[in-house]
């Protein structure tokens, strides 16, 4: 089973307005309103290309009511701790320019980050766990840090995408796979990746830190996969027209993971993986298996060394 987990997931409000203007009335456009957060955006991909998921993490109130029915509408399984208050609501607000407005869940208690927890003691070698985004507000660092422990205790596959500072400390429990682009890369040593040379080397500095596999995206350059076996491999982009880039990220790292399962191959995984993070800045929304498998026939895969 694939297991999602969202610590801190939120509604996204998109709307236009005309002529926005501050200080004053304002109207806006009918809103489309979209369940967000890293690992819900995963087990979406997954469910989309037929693979089994679980979402887990919190939620609250009216809105964390609205992430279960969509995501039950969808066929995507889910298994939150339910909490007092509301999960948040992030406005993206398109005038002349686009403004983003991110707003904050409540907090979490003690008592529901142990029934957190109790969800994550039934894990098995047989299990993956995607561990995303940031903690929410209640949690701090070491509850991450035990989440990742948790999961590689029960042997279960960790995978983990999130700052720079929180990828840095779980390194150590050896997660398959880490997906920074080259800017994440950079802040992750404190060095600004402007050269092919470096990003070599930090991409391998992670994996001398624990990452068994570093997957490096390059935006319109593609993406470099460090393997666990010593090869390296390249992969370009399909072209289309872009509608967002939102839960590119996620759906490449989870199309890689899946694939990968799949064939065993890292030529494969990471085609199929750049053909996802595609599907999705090419659609509204996460990308369709449809689409991927239409984008793949682009790409090619190529072997550094």
């Amino acid at each position: 089973m694939y297991y999602t987990i969202t610590l801190n997931p939120a509604v996204d409000m998109l709307t236009k307005s005309e002529d926005f203007m501050l200080g004053k009335l304002n109207r806006t456009a009918e809103a489309v309103y979209v369940v967000g957060g890293k690992g819900i955006n995963i087990s979406i991909l997954l469910n989309n290309i037929g693979k089994a998921t679980k979402a887990l993490g919190f939620v609250a109130g009216f809105t964390g009511y609205y992430i279960k029915k969509e995501l039950e509408r969808i066929g995507v399984i889910s298994d939150f701790v339910e909490t007092a208050g509301n999960t948040r609501i992030n406005i993206k607000l398109t005038t002349r320019t686009e403004t983003e407005i991110n707003g904050q869940s409540s907090e979490v208690s003690e008592s529901d980050i142990e029934k957190f927890f109790n969800k994550l003691n039934n894990l098995t070698k047989e299990d993956t766990v995607f561990l995303s985004g940031n903690i929410i507000k209640g949690m701090n660092t070491d509850d991450f840090i035990k989440i990742a422990e948790l999961v590689s205790k029960n042997e279960a596959k960790l995978v983990v995408d999130s700052n720079k500072d929180l990828v840095l400390e779980t390194l150590k429990f050896q997660p398959f796979i880490v997906k920074p682009n080259e800017f994440e890369l950079g802040e992750m040593f404190g060095v600004e990746i402007d050269s092919e040379e470096k990003l070599f080397t930090y991409a391998k500095k992670l994996m001398t830190l624990g990452a068994k596999n570093v997957l490096v995206s390059k935006g319109s350059k593609g993406a470099t996969l460090f393997t666990e076996s010593g090869d390296i491999y390249s992969v370009d982009i399909a072209k289309g027209k872009v509608v967002s880039t939102v839960a590119a990220g996620d759906s490449m790292l989870a199309m890689f993971v899946a694939k990968y399962d799949e064939t065993n191959s890292y030529e494969e995984a990471l085609k199929y993986a750049s053909a996802a993070g595609g599907a999705t800045s090419f659609s509204a929304g996460v990308g369709s298996k449809e689409l991927i498998e239409e984008l793949v026939k682009q790409l090619t895969v190529t072997k550094i060394n």
